[in-house]
């Protein structure tokens, strides 16, 4: 059996795949990151692709190779049909998404050469010792539909590489899948990488494709003045590592770490100011009571988040950065999320961010609900947590520079 998995494709799931597609409800479809708008053209020649695709499929006999029809398939059809996300396609009962050595010890055991390389492959058996799938090079087929994002034309219409060593990305191949949805797939894949890092020592991690491949970039010189050193050690040690993550979800955690390094300091302070406001001589039980009551109530961690953010976040400065991009209004304004509201009162922003970035701490790590019982998000996507990446960065620079006591 070939492990070029799109060639052995169940014949009947892909026509019951073909059978399923429309473009009604599509509005618009990625290539290569650029977005194209759909219009009622675009889905006339999607539904003829379909038809024509769907009329060849029913003629072929269940032995013949359907990649020799494949070339009735255009760019948009792959991308409105194929791909699922920015890493990965689906067709039939196959799946596919890139992967890539996680480290020069992982690349060096599964890719032999220099100039010329040979790549050696991960073969998946069940309990029948049926191959079910295969870490190994990638296919034509997810070749094709992300073409767009490592080549693009040059101002006189010539191909030009956008990233020069595609060669060596690989991917995770998976057969017979008909039946599972997109959340089951993700949690197999898991599963595999982790796996063959424990059996075989070779470590893997997903490719997510971004359009900036094809960007041409710049080359300017950029200055910054150095006087001493300003952040504290181990909160800068947390944000280093966010920086410098590739798992999106490990970057989230570490921003969050910054934020939470500094949770005793804020509850101290805070402790502070509410016992000096007391008169000293005679001694307010009734207050002081208050007092110890406020303090053991911002103990909790979502209060301690906020005392974190009242003391280092410039409401004025955050409105500044949220409107410089409509994008981040777009993503962290959005009335439907619901969102931040700009026109409440610091306060109540402040709490709103608080709830908001704990929430999503709380879903990466699939918690359901710490001592305090807040309620968090039972599930949540890669996509979800990417959006928040910037939000959560500018927040945690913002309170290393202004809680760092040196």
């Amino acid at each position: 059996m070939s492990l070029y998995g799109h060639s052995n494709i169940s014949h009947d799931a892909l026509i019951r795949w073909c059978q399923s597609l429309s473009p009604e409800n599509l509005s618009s479809v990625d290539i290569g990151g650029d977005t194209v708008e759909l219009t009622d053209t675009h889905k006339a020649v999607l539904r003829k692709q379909i038809e024509a695709f769907a009329g060849v499929l029913g003629a072929l006999k269940p032995e013949d190779d359907w990649r020799a029809v494949q070339g009735l398939l255009s760019p948009l059809f792959y991308n409105a049909f194929i791909r699922i996300n920015d890493n990965a396609i689906r067709i039939g009962d196959y799946y596919e998404c890139l992967v890539t050595p996680a480290n020069v010890k992982t690349s060096k055991k599964i890719i032999k050469g220099f100039d010329y390389q040979s790549i050696g492959a991960v073969h998946i058996h069940n309990s029948d010792n049926k191959i079910v799938g295969t870490i190994g090079v990638k296919s034509d087929l997810i070749w094709s539909v992300f073409y767009d994002y490592f080549m693009h034309e040059g101002p006189d219409g010539s191909i030009k590489h956008a990233y020069s060593n595609h060669e060596e990305y690989m991917s995770l191949q998976l057969f017979d899948i008909e039946g599972l949805t997109i959340e089951e797939l993700d949690t197999i894949v898991n599963e595999l990488l982790l796996r063959v890092s424990v059996e075989h020592n070779l470590d893997f991690e997903l490719v997510r494709l971004d359009p900036e491949y094809k960007s041409e970039g710049c080359d300017p010189v950029y200055n910054m003045q150095f006087n001493a050193v300003e952040y504290e050690k181990v909160p800068a040690f947390y944000l280093s590592t966010a920086f410098h993550s590739k798992d999106i979800r490990l970057s989230y955690l570490s921003y969050y770490q910054v934020l939470e390094y500094f949770f005793i300091r804020a509850q101290n302070y805070n402790f502070l100011e509410e016992y000096g406001a007391l008169t000293s001589s005679p001694v307010n039980h009734s207050e002081l009571r208050r007092v110890l009551q406020n303090y053991r109530v911002s103990i909790s961690e979502v209060n301690s988040l906020k005392l974190v953010l009242k003391r280092s976040i410039n409401i004025s400065q955050l409105k500044d950065w949220l409107n410089e991009d409509a994008s981040r209004l777009s993503k962290y304004c959005s009335v439907e999320k619901p969102g931040l509201d700009l026109s409440k009162p610091d306060q109540s922003i402040i709490a709103r961010l608080a709830d908001r970035i704990y929430s999503y701490r709380c879903a990466i790590a699939h918690a359901k609900g710490d001592a305090d019982m807040f309620m968090a998000i039972p599930t949540i996507h890669d996509d979800d947590v990417s959006k928040e990446i910037e939000l959560i960065r500018y927040i945690a620079c913002e309170v290393l520079k202004r809680c760092s006591e040196l």
